[in-house]
């Protein structure tokens, strides 16, 4: 049995683009562009879904001058 893997996010813009796409463009039919339409919700739930994931990953945790913890994002973290 074949393994599903969950698509990169680069595959989902992809998929996204597509079906905007399709749709703009009047290329398919008012029952498929609804179904289309439904997956791409979808697709942007699931886009959103990583980049928070990722900005979380991102930020550090820093200690403050006075002693306090600080999230900072990444690239300023590297800024000495």
């Amino acid at each position: 049995m074949a393994k599903n893997k969950e698509p990169t996010f680069e595959e989902m813009l992809t998929q996204l683009e597509s079906i905007v796409s399709a749709i703009e463009e009047g290329k398919i039919g008012l029952q498929q562009a609804i179904k289309e339409y439904e997956k791409g919700m979808k697709l942007i739930q699931s886009c959103r879904k990583v980049l928070t994931e990722a900005e979380a990953r991102i930020q550090q945790l820093q200690v403050a001058e006075d002693g306090s913890a600080k999230t900072v994002p990444m690239e300023d973290s590297t800024n000495d």
